[in-house]
Parts: structure tokens; C-alpha cells; sequence
């Protein structure tokens, strides 16, 4: 008898075309970046993040135009895919950074609450396509499955193999030069980067607002910020 699988993870990846031509100007930006940062803000097994130093605003500096049109584009068709009306949305990259993972270094699990969708671009990654650079990993917290909880904890050996039905987490080799989409409140991390070279990607939050006039909206999307009124200095005083 047949078992069905519902309410999958959508995480879109492309390869950008052209990326071998931008690779050098997009490294020399980011470690120009990393380089102008005086102290770091974390721990040292942790990957170099622009986000914990500052620099967290790239998607405004012209030297990463190239890479935050093919953002735009593909983030559009990862929308579209969702069934999403574009008419009636207003897509904003509300920040992006670099990271950069040396030996040995990690990126923790997190989510990014203050966003709804989020993208990755690999600028350069070591043995491209093994998971030795250290895979992006989504968890599913969810674990529809698990028809008792904890049941597939390391603590125990009650599974007796990993199927489609029982997968904690999914794990995306990087690939240079390729483009990832996914729901921003997804929990995700990445693994240690086991090569000796520095694996570097560019990440980017995205924040979907109503469209000016679209009635009904803003009950489940944020208003258009041309709405907004910022407090008056007088309510600070």
C-alpha cells in the first residue's frame, strides 16, 4: 500500500551562470571587508560572519551588484514557484554579509527570525561539491514522524535504518558559484569546513511587505513602508 509524503521544505539552488567571471572582484570585496574590521566578535571554531561585524549592508555597495540582481531574479522565481502573487507583494533585501569559513570552523544553528525568505551564494568553495567544505544543514524541528518523542535520538538504537520518513535533517554539499533559496525561519547551520582553504559565501535576508492598496493584506503582511510614521523626536524627550 502506498505511503504519501506531505508538507515538504521548498529550498530552490541554482547555478548562476557567469560566476567564474565575478569570483575574483567578489573575494577581493570580502576579504577587503573582513580585513577594515578591527576585532572579532566570535568565537574562533565559529566562521567570520559580517553580520556580528558590521558589515552587513553589501546589497548597498556597488562592488555586489552583480550578485544582488541574480538574488533578485532567482528569489523571484523561488516565489513565484510558492504560488505567490508578485502583484500583490514588495519583495526588500533588508541586509546581507559575507561569511567566511577557515579550517575547522562552523556556522551554529540559527534561524533568521526578523526575515521571511532567505539566500546563500557561494563565492568560493573548496572541493566544490563535497561535503568536506562543510554542508549547509536544515533541521526539521517539526519531525512529523517521530511517533514518539526522542525516538530517533542518538541515546538510542530503536531506528533500525534512515528513510525519507525519519530524516532529522537534510544536508547541502556547497557548490561554488551556486545560488540557495529557502523559508528564512527554517532552523539551519553548517559544518565544519574540514579543507585547509576558506570556504566563502554571501548571505542575504529578504522581507516580503504588502504592495501600496492591496486590501486584506496587512493582516498577514507587513504594510507598505511608504505607510510608516516614525515617533516624533518630541516622544523621546
Amino acid at each position: 500500500m502506498p505511503i504519501d509524503t506531505w508538507f515538504p521544505l521548498a529550498i530552490y539552488y541554482e547555478d548562476v551562470q557567469d560566476s567564474i567571471e565575478h569570483k575574483m572582484s567578489l573575494l577581493s570585496a570580502i576579504f577587503q571587508l573582513e580585513e577594515a574590521v578591527q576585532e572579532r566578535r566570535n568565537f574562533p571554531e565559529m566562521a567570520w560572519t559580517g553580520d556580528l561585524h558590521g558589515v552587513h549592508n553589501i546589497h548597498q555597495n556597488p562592488q555586489f551588484s552583480w550578485v544582488v540582481g541574480q538574488v533578485e531574479k532567482h528569489v523571484v522565481i523561488y516565489l513565484k514557484a510558492l504560488g505567490i502573487d508578485l502583484a500583490k507583494i514588495k519583495p526588500y533585501i533588508q541586509r546581507a554579509w559575507p561569511v567566511i569559513s577557515r579550517h575547522q570552523q562552523e556556522v551554529g544553528m540559527h534561524s533568521h527570525n526578523t526575515a521571511h525568505v532567505s539566500a546563500v551564494y557561494y563565492v568560493a568553495v573548496p572541493l566544490s561539491g563535497s561535503d568536506e567544505a562543510g554542508c549547509l544543514a536544515f533541521v526539521d524541528d517539526a519531525r512529523m514522524n517521530e511517533v514518539s518523542p526522542g525516538l530517533g535520538s542518538e541515546n538510542t538504537d530503536v531506528m533500525a535504518n534512515w528513510t525519507p520518513f525519519n530524516q532529522e535533517q537534510a544536508l547541502y554539499a556547497p557548490v561554488e558559484g551556486r545560488l540557495m533559496v529557502f523559508p528564512a525561519k527554517q532552523r539551519h547551520g553548517v559544518t565544519l569546513n574540514h579543507t585547509e582553504a576558506p570556504r566563502v559565501s554571501l548571505s542575504f535576508d529578504i522581507v516580503l511587505t504588502a504592495a501600496v492598496g492591496v486590501s486584506g493584506a496587512y493582516e498577514f503582511l507587513t504594510p507598505p513602508i511608504q505607510l510608516w510614521r516614525p515617533f516624533s523626536d518630541r516622544a523621546e524627550e
